[in-house]
């Protein structure tokens, strides 16, 4: 590994009480868009969790391939928790939570730092905001948890979302990402979409129609990582 420790210690500021529950459903933001010409009703934190959102591979491991690592640190920050992405990875290190190897002796850094949804979960759980993984959802159930305040990572198709069949899973997840809001037709409540935080890209506060989500998620398994809590 590039960097030796020990005894890697994340000591984050863990809020005395965080809500559970969906009874913050109201609280969450709202706002009216206008997208690709169409008004839309944007349900969630968009522009706030897009500013805990970065380009990953910053970390002093050399890990590259840290999507889900840095999901949970956007989570973790839209939450009061403040971590950088070196803490998550040095954490998961630490308790087997990613994919481990050595940079310096050939191991693809792109796949260094990958992680499973439970993973994902279980690092959140540890580090202050618990939560738990899903499988088979739908665009609804997706759309649902973001509206009622918990925190979301999304597994999908890199490729599909990145229109480049070079980075697709086959049909498979290889990717995570922080769904950050909902857009809906303020007549009809049909969902249009949904905006993402993008480690892979670095891209915050994307849209997304929901047909490419419906292709880069639910077909590819619905799965993914919801938090226990909701944002207050």
């Amino acid at each position: 590994m590039l960097t030796d420790f020990n005894s890697f210690d994340v000591a984050p500021e863990i809020p005395e009480e965080v809500p559970t529950g969906d009874e913050l459903v109201n609280e969450v933001p709202q706002s009216t868009e206008v997208i690709d010409g169409q008004e839309v009703v944007v349900i969630g934190d968009v522009d706030g969790t897009a500013d805990f959102s970065h380009l990953q591979g910053d970390n002093p491991f050399g890990y590259q391939g840290t999507c889900g690592l840095c999901s949970c640190e956007n989570i973790l920050d839209s939450f009061g928790i403040q971590v950088s992405e070196a803490d998550v990875v040095g954490f998961a290190i630490e308790n087997d939570l990613c994919f481990e190897g050595d940079v310096l002796n050939g191991d693809d850094p792109g796949m260094l730092g990958g992680t499973t949804e439970e993973g994902q979960a279980q690092i959140l759980t540890d580090l202050g905001v618990p939560a738990h993984a899903e499988t088979g959802g739908t665009l609804e159930d997706l759309a649902a948890n973001i509206e009622n305040g918990h925190g979301v990572i999304a597994e999908v198709d890199a490729g599909t979302i990145w229109n480049d069949p070079n980075s697709s899973g086959n049909g498979q997840a290889n990717h995570a990402i922080v769904v950050s809001g909902v857009a809906r037709d303020p007549s009809t409540g049909e969902i249009e979409g949904f905006f993402v935080n993008d480690s892979g890209t670095g891209e915050a506060g994307k849209f997304y129609d929901a047909a490419t989500f419906e292709q880069a998620w639910t077909e590819t398994g619905g799965n993914s990582v919801v938090t226990d809590v909701v944002h207050a």
